[in-house]
């Protein structure tokens, strides 16, 4: 028999209204799947648990045996199921967290960042160690992230009924997966990372373990040590193979057209109307309650005021969703959704970076990349890139800096000479074109690790 007194205590502990029909739902469910050859050898529970998860082909298979005269519909019962299958699992986190208070020693907590409350409970659990304890309960798949245990959670436990913590202050954080940032700039010399860091932004975003002051002290300072290993590489593989991630970049024949839309010539000859990469990454975000990216490769090497159009507003955080346009072409109304993440590069040392639309500056937020020592492990590599940029902050300015990734993967002094003599000898170059002193003081340093 079905728990129908525990399942109206749920509803009413989580505030839930509409409980009678609930009730009726499971009730009258019961006597038609008794009728269901497929159903027969089951006991009640389990004949709701699997009619939950019927899709709509056996739909006719039900409407043989049900002849709707209370006006009850297919979509009641199920959602009525559902919500007893939300009701089983909730007395299973409840059992789940009781076991975490006696004895938590068979619980996973490496990486326990993020932490949960229900109803008026002084103490918090670790989400991911709770919820991967009984992932099969809560029906999670095998790697899923901290984003998705809190979407199981708030559905379980309505969202007027959890707060999520971050475990370092207990300071409750808004009950959603998403960053209030939406637009970032990754910029720096070139080789700090930039292409690397516009992956890990995403993968961070997507698990959902860190608060955003800490994934962006992540990029800026380059730093993974709370980080799952092998998380950054999966989580982005992930979001790449739903299609959910576009890359481009930006040249001075990028055009509005090929961003947002505009008349192209077709295979037949034939002029048409066809939407740029933006418009048809928007549509696809707003059809879909997951999170989007676009990342533009060297945003300053475009015409941005040109390329974003009257777009420039809308990708504010404040107006995404809300302010919509009419767009030149199509006449569509169009809006920027805010599940869409826009993730520029730019090097520092690029000219243009200093004629940057100010109205591109002010919708973004900048994350600066400095070289990092700690990343190199070569000991004569390492001396070579402290030697030179020291010399190159001297003389010309820190954003010339040379980037740690020019010598990360230095093992020998075959590499090493490799890279000096292809990698960094022509940048330093570029640096100090007719400046034969300066270069050749750094060629100096240069040829001292040898």
């Amino acid at each position: 028999m079905l728990d129908l007194e525990n399942f109206r205590r749920y509803l009413e502990d989580i505030g839930f209204g509409a409980i009678q029909n609930y009730i009726a739902y499971l009730n009258s469910l019961i006597n038609i799947l008794n009728q269901i050859d497929e159903y027969q050898a089951l006991n009640d529970q389990d004949k709701v648990v699997k009619f939950a998860n019927a899709n709509n082909e056996f739909k006719n298979e039900f409407d043989q045996h049900h002849n709707y005269a209370n006006n009850s519909t297919f979509n009641d019962f199920r959602s009525g199921a559902r919500k007893y299958v939300k009701f089983l699992q909730y007395f299973t986190i409840m059992n789940t967290m009781q076991e975490y208070d006696e004895d938590n020693s068979s619980f996973d907590l490496n990486g326990a960042y993020m932490f949960f409350k229900v109803f008026d409970d002084v103490n918090s659990y670790p989400i991911k160690a709770i919820c991967k304890k009984i992932q099969n309960n809560l029906e999670l798949e095998e790697n899923f992230t901290t984003n998705d245990a809190k979407g199981k959670l708030r559905d379980i436990f309505n969202e007027q009924n959890i707060q999520f913590f971050d475990n370092r202050n207990e300071n409750p954080i808004e009950p959603v997966q998403n960053l209030k940032i939406k637009n970032i700039i990754l910029y720096g010399a070139p080789g700090v990372g930039k292409t690397h860091n516009y992956k890990k932004i995403v993968a961070l975003i997507e698990g959902g373990d860190f608060l955003e002051n800490k994934i962006f002290d992540f990029i800026i300072n380059n730093k993974d040590d709370e980080i799952e290993e092998g998380s950054i590489d999966r989580l982005f593989k992930q979001v790449k193979d739903e299609k959910r991630v576009e890359f481009i970049a930006f040249h001075q024949s990028y055009s509005y057209e090929d961003f947002i839309e505009g008349f192209r010539p077709s295979v037949s000859g034939n002029i048409e109307l066809k939407d740029g990469i933006f418009k048809k990454l928007c549509s696809d975000a707003e059809k879909s309650d997951k999170n989007f990216y676009i990342v533009i490769d060297e945003i300053n090497r475009g015409n941005i005021s040109k390329i974003f159009g009257e777009l420039i507003t809308l990708i504010e955080e404040d107006k995404r969703d809300v302010y919509e346009v009419t767009l030149p072409y199509s006449k569509e109304k169009f809006k920027v959704p805010s599940n869409l993440y826009i993730i520029a590069t730019m090097n520092s040392t690029d000219k243009s970076i200093a004629t940057i639309d100010i109205a591109l500056r002010r919708r973004f937020t900048f994350l600066k990349m400095k070289p990092n020592e700690d990343l190199i492990s070569h000991v004569k590599a390492k001396e070579l890139f402290n030697s030179l940029n020291k010399f190159i902050k001297d003389n010309l300015n820190e954003d010339y800096m040379l980037g740690h990734s020019y010598f990360m993967n230095i093992q020998n002094s075959e590499d090493l000479k490799f890279v000096k003599e292809y990698k960094i000898k022509p940048l330093l170059e570029e640096y100090f074109y007719a400046d034969d002193e300066n270069y050749n003081k750094a060629e100096g340093i240069l040829n001292k690790y040898d």
